[in-house]
């Protein structure tokens, strides 16, 4: 069987997410580093987007 190319991982990709303390913006920004994207973060509150 020949192996599949996965079209959501995101290796090699670098992403901005906007919002990302908050709501879709954090679940964004956690599922594309879990896919491989190295993301950058921005956001109102700087706590949380640390403790992504």
């Amino acid at each position: 069987m020949k192996d599949a190319i996965d079209p959501f991982m995101l290796q090699g990709k670098t992403i901005v997410v906007t919002g990302a303390s908050s709501g879709i913006g954090r679940q964004c920004a956690w599922n594309c580093e879990a896919r491989g994207a190295s993301v950058v973060l921005l956001g109102r509150n700087r706590e949380r987007l640390e403790e992504l």
